[in-house]
């Protein structure tokens, strides 16, 4: 394969050509084109369905409202019980499957591994009381009604509002990612933009490569991949630790449930959302790669390795763009082993998310709730919310960005009941995207790579993203919106 016409072009075959064609046609069409439907509610003997509204919305959403109706908003109430299972996978994982990789690495990674014991204790108990209706006396904080959540328990909120919509939007997404991703797509834009990942974000081409597959896909995605190429010698110290913590944010599984509690999906505004919060992360990580701590981190190698860096492609880039892409296609595996492959992956990092979040999503939903810590935390944002919000709403979106580091699927649900403009909601479901850093997942996954990446240099990037965020989305916010309605 030639970089500019030096070595004669490998010939694909016609099948090949239109298997790149057709099945990224299909992966953009399932994750970007609106298809109408109508309300429907299905009833199959005595399996009543939930009711689902009709709307007009991307096929993945409604895949997500389909799955939901049948297993969770009706009368067969499986996924509780899904959410469960998922964690008994997380708790093997921690102790048969990979016990290294959790107990071996680092303090970090150990201390999470505990939190993640404590989340699966507490979902245990919520599930028993949801089949059962019972739980012991010690454990009734979690089960007493909240005014301020609705009259709902913390237990009902958290699995309602968070475990049921990730477990069932991260699949729903991951079961069609691979036509979007592992086709050639991916491959030929990021050739395409590799002349421009250099100058403008200090990162080889693949770089974009890495980011597109993490924000479809998942972050764990982009950590696994910066492993791989950091250890290879393909990617320096500097450039893992950018790819890492400034351009593998979460996968569309997570921005659907975003757009989905902030009203923004009812309102017809998904595509507007995605590609705003797309490009403002790059806006982000334009500026966070040029300051500390991430301009300071050392262009090294990984210990032993011989590097192996990207080469430049000076001429025919289109062209060297359609071949890597056809070699893509060629050489991949069939569709229906990649879908099972990365199911898999996906319920390895559903397992982190559904016993991770039980525990931060509790933690986070009391400290708000309870507790002024946060509001009084979240003043430090106060002045960049004023931007575009109200003195009201800037108080609240303020908080809600302090809770994002914790568990990023909250912020959203603040403003789920009541009568907010779509300012704030469009804040909310954007700067935990932008900002990508929180503790649920994110962090304990990337601490489980060999790159040298350090907490409190986390702590100090989510700060400086969450302000770069806060200010960047207010500024599209404004335009987008300028009633405030």
């Amino acid at each position: 394969m030639g970089s500019g016409g030096g070595t004669k072009a490998k010939t694909y075959s016609l099948a090949t050509t239109l298997k790149f064609i057709i099945f990224s046609a299909f992966g953009v069409f399932a994750f970007f084109i609106n298809v109408p439907l109508p309300s429907y509610q299905l009833n199959l003997g005595l399996w009543h369905w939930g009711a689902v509204a009709g709307q007009s919305n991307v096929l993945v959403s409604h895949l997500t409202n389909f799955i939901k109706a049948a297993l969770y908003t009706g009368n067969f109430k499986a996924m509780p019980f899904v959410v469960w299972a998922i964690g008994v996978y997380s708790i093997v994982d921690l102790f048969v499957l990979r016990p290294g990789k959790f107990w071996h690495t680092t303090k970090v990674a150990a201390t999470f591994a505990v939190f993640k014991i404590i989340g699966f204790i507490m979902l245990t108990f919520m599930i028993v009381d949801i089949y059962l209706g019972w739980h012991p006396g010690f454990m009734q904080w979690l089960f007493i009604p909240i005014a301020s959540l609705g009259g709902a328990n913390l237990a009902t909120f958290i699995m309602a509002n968070i475990l049921v919509s990730i477990c069932i939007s991260i699949p729903a997404a991951s079961l069609v990612l691979p036509f979007l991703v592992d086709y050639g797509l991916v491959d030929f834009v990021g050739v395409i933009v590799r002349p421009i990942m250099r100058p403008v974000f200090k990162l080889p081409g693949r770089a974009a490569v890495i980011m597109v597959s993490a924000f479809l896909g998942n972050f764990s995605v982009g950590h696994i991949a910066i492993n791989d190429q950091y250890k290879t010698g393909r990617m320096t110290n500097r450039e893992a630790q950018v790819i890492g913590t400034s351009l593998s944010t979460v996968s569309v599984g997570f921005l659907l449930v975003l757009a989905t509690n902030t009203g923004l999906i009812e309102r017809g505004l998904w595509n507007l959302y995605f590609w705003t919060a797309f490009l403002i992360t790059l806006l982000v990580s334009l500026i966070g790669v040029r300051i500390y701590p991430l301009s300071k981190v050392p262009d090294d190698y990984y210990e032993g390795v011989t590097p192996n860096p990207e080469r430049q492609i000076k001429k025919d880039l289109f062209k060297v763009a359609w071949q890597e892409a056809l070699e893509i296609a060629d050489t991949q595996e069939h569709v229906g082993k990649r879908i099972a492959f990365i199911m898999k992956e996906t319920i390895g990092v559903l397992g982190t998310v559904a016993s991770g979040t039980a525990f931060f999503g509790t933690f986070g939903v009391i400290l708000y709730t309870f507790t002024p810590v946060l509001k009084w935390i979240g003043y430090v944002f106060y002045p960049f919310m004023r931007i575009c919000l109200g003195h009201e709403e800037a108080s609240l979106a303020s908080t809600g960005a302090v809770v994002s580091f914790v568990e990023l699927t909250i912020p959203a649900l603040m403003v789920k009941v009541g009568e907010w403009s779509l300012r704030i909601r469009y804040m909310l479901a954007v700067i935990p995207v932008t900002s990508i850093i929180f503790l649920a997942s994110f962090v304990p996954c990337l601490m489980a790579t060999d790159v040298p990446v350090k907490f409190s240099d986390l702590v100090v990037i989510w700060v400086e993203r969450m302000i770069l965020s806060i200010v960047i989305t207010g500024i599209f916010a404004l335009l987008l919106f300028p009633a405030g309605a």
